[in-house]
């Protein structure tokens, strides 16, 4: 039987033999995951790294700073997975290998937004006598005393969480805010971004509508728009207004419910927010996927689960696309809003400083042991595909090839088990990875 393709899906992309879903595909599935690599986030050979091990783990989408430079690190990283996969079918199919490459998505601010900021402080003014309370408590390890006096914060480490402002005693550190511009990307950079995220708030409706018609040269590049909206008494007729000024559209719309922001890695608590307020979005009915954000963790989807948020019966793991209420690739538009499809569940979720922080550490150890097949390049540098090989006869073996003791495994085993929680095909690593 034909079938149209759907949107941002290569034809016959979904077969029998196939069964790992494409990113469009687990979005119906509700089985969509997005890792959050930080709005404000520019640590590029971190951003590479991050890409290809949640690449190779399964995720659906890796969310980058509006930044050139950003993208063709996150986009270096997804090519490094490539690379990796080649090396590691022998084992097992990855999901990597099944689905193809995440879509990449960058974020943007309609204003002033807590996810679109720098902190910024003179150490110069800081008292010899501090304890520096906001040097441990940065997760990015930004902030970085050389003396006494000399210092501060490393701009491209900082993604604006805020932490440090919360503790320094003397109030000495500002947050610096700034707008990412859409404009700043070339044509030739736009084919490299897959969706795009707006960041809003309520009762922005003109700011929105702004950035909306100055997003005009990307919409045929996209295959998937997201908004991200922090809870407010007047948020459901917002979003609502949002989805009218956008209709039609021709590409999934994503409703990111960002309950706590930039704080999943703080404690299982902070899930609730997020939670609460994907529920306040399912319950209005409103148009489109949703996604919880902000404050996500390894708790969230247990307390999902626990509250029926989830689609989790095979029979549903798969539907026929495109589905009902979705425009195809060819109609170029979403139906009207009465035969959109109204969901109960959530279709995915997104982590930020949780899936982060759960192999930040291992970074260092995978980068050292891919280096001999990288030839005179370094994660850390763009290796524009040229990947070499040892040719010492005392050359180490490979961290493919003993997944069992290396950096790499032990990276991609956290990864996906991050990543698995929502999923249900758990085939790419060996059962003992989980």
């Amino acid at each position: 039987m034909d079938t149209e393709t759907a949107p941002g899906t290569a034809a016959g992309s979904y077969t029998a033999e196939n069964p790992s879903p494409s990113p469009y595909q687990s979005l119906q599935a509700g089985s969509w995951v997005k890792l959050i690599c930080g709005a404000s986030y520019q640590d590029m050979p971190t951003i590479r790294r991050l890409a290809m091990l949640y690449a190779l783990a399964g995720a659906d989408c890796i969310d980058v700073a509006a930044d050139g430079a950003v993208v063709a690190a996150a986009r270096q990283g997804l090519e490094d997975a490539v690379w990796l996969t080649e090396r590691l079918g022998d084992r097992k199919a990855s999901a990597l290998a099944n689905r193809g490459l995440p879509w990449l998505m960058v974020s943007l601010n309609d204003s002033e937004d807590p996810h679109f900021r720098k902190a910024h402080f003179d150490a110069a003014h800081c008292p010899p006598d501090c304890d520096r309370p906001c040097e441990p408590v940065c997760p990015t390890a930004a902030i970085q005393f050389r003396s006494a006096s000399q210092g501060g914060v490393k701009p491209d480490l900082c993604y604006g969480c805020g932490r440090c402002i919360a503790v320094c005693p003397l109030d000495r550190i500002e947050a610096q805010s700034y707008m990412a511009r859409p404009e700043a990307f070339s044509s030739e950079q736009l084919v490299q971004i897959d969706a795009v995220e707006i960041h809003t708030q309520t009762g922005h409706q003109a700011q929105f509508e702004q950035l909306w018609q100055r997003l005009q040269p990307w919409r045929p590049h996209l295959k998937l728009i997201s908004i991200s909206c922090p809870d407010h008494d007047r948020v459901v007729p917002y979003l609502q207004d949002l989805y009218n000024l956008m209709a039609p559209l021709a590409v999934p719309l994503i409703w990111q419910t960002d309950g706590r922001p930039m704080s999943g890695d703080l404690g299982k608590g902070t899930t609730h927010a997020a939670i609460r307020l994907a529920q306040k979005i399912l319950q209005a009915g409103l148009p489109g996927h949703v996604q919880p954000a902000g404050g996500t963790n390894g708790y969230t989807v247990d307390k999902l689960l626990a509250l029926g948020l989830i689609k989790n019966t095979p029979s549903a793991s798969y539907p026929d696309f495109p589905p009902s209420g979705l425009a195809s690739s060819q109609s170029g538009g979403m139906a009207s809003h009465g035969s959109v499809l109204v969901r109960n569940t959530i279709s995915g979720i997104a982590y930020g400083g949780y899936g982060r922080s759960q192999v930040l550490p291992l970074l260092d150890a995978i980068d050292y042991e891919l280096q001999p097949w990288l030839g005179n390049a370094s994660l850390n540098q763009p290796s524009n595909g040229q990947w070499g090989s040892p040719t010492s006869d005392t050359a180490p073996v490979a961290p493919w090839q003993r997944l069992d003791n290396s950096a790499l495994g032990q990276g991609l085993a956290l990864a996906q088990q991050l990543v698995n929680q929502l999923k249900i095909d758990r085939h790419f690593l060996p059962t003992r990875y989980g």
